[in-house]
């Protein structure tokens, strides 16, 4: 009977380690499944080839198996990509249709303020137009309330001029028409009459010229008054200047008719008024403190 051999195998570095792991995994030590593994490729059950290392089974196996791990790996990834990307795209989708909730929102509240602004600014207007018809309401009934024309004068001279021949008796009227039309001088000379000229009393016969003494024309009353010291200048009384409303109440003539010639005077514009014609001997505006003064 032959003697047993001890054999001495040599495996350095990491081989030893691998070796030694491999003998725990499999519950045993190394010299043991270093024995077992020769019995195993004496017997035949383990192929030589892979101890030789013919075709490089043992790295092909192992490359097998780190592939199949990393193909189960690769596809548990994917899952969980794939479900990351599915919630994802359910959020997305979900904060696009809050978005067109708000859009449509906004747009139905912008919609709505153009409305109530559009409503709004009808309604000033409508408030404006009021106060103008009732501020003219107002100025209208004023001058109704202010003092009735006398027309007895009017009666009387009509009874004077009734006497006069055709001619003389238009350019009575004329006259009188042309001082009692109230407007500035500056407007006057700017307006051209469409009327053809009539013969005045310098260009008729010495014959048909009426004596003055006889029918010579007066004035009328209630006539323009022309009034220079309406300037503000000159020497005033030393009474208390009066406001327009004071002086309105005062002498009974509509504030709105005081104040428009307040502001002709300012202008530098001639006033005379064949309605109140003794206003402006009785009443001059200083301009240094816009008030009325007796004079």
């Amino acid at each position: 009977m032959a003697r047993d051999k001890l054999i001495t195998v040599r495996i350095e570095g990491e081989k030893r380690e691998a070796f030694n792991n491999l003998a725990k995994s499999q519950n045993t030590d190394t010299a043991s499944l270093l024995y077992d593994f020769i019995s195993g490729c004496l017997d035949g059950k383990i192929d030589i080839g892979i101890v030789t290392g013919k075709g490089n089974r043992i790295d092909n196996q192992l490359d097998s198996d780190r592939i199949d791990r990393l193909e189960a790996t690769t596809q548990k990834i994917d899952e969980r990509v794939g479900i990351i990307s599915k919630k994802l795209t359910d959020w997305v989708e979900a904060f696009d249709d809050r978005l067109n909730d708000c859009d449509q929102g906004l747009s139905s509240k912008m919609t709505s303020l153009e409305h109530r602004l559009n409503t709004l600014s009808i309604q000033l207007d409508s408030q404006k137009i009021d106060s103008e018809i009732d501020r003219i309401d107002t100025d209208s009934q004023q001058d109704r309330q202010g003092e009735p024309p006398d027309m007895e004068p009017l009666i009387k001279e009509a009874l004077r001029l009734d006497h006069l021949d055709d001619q003389n008796l238009i350019d009575a009227i004329e006259s009188q028409i042309e001082e009692s039309t109230e407007i500035d001088k500056s407007d006057y000379e700017s307006v051209t009459s469409p009327l053809p000229p009539v013969a005045t009393v310098e260009t008729m016969e010495p014959d048909s010229i009426v004596e003055p003494d006889k029918v010579a024309i007066g004035p009328v009353p209630g006539d323009t008054v022309s009034i220079e010291s309406v300037t503000g200048e000159g020497t005033v009384s030393n009474r208390q200047g009066l406001t327009n409303d004071q002086l309105s109440k005062k002498i009974g003539i509509p504030t709105s008719t005081i104040e428009k010639w307040k502001g002709k005077i300012r202008e530098g514009k001639e006033i005379t008024s064949t309605k109140y014609p003794k206003f402006f001997k009785q009443w001059t505006l200083n301009l240094a403190d816009s008030l009325w003064y007796e004079v």
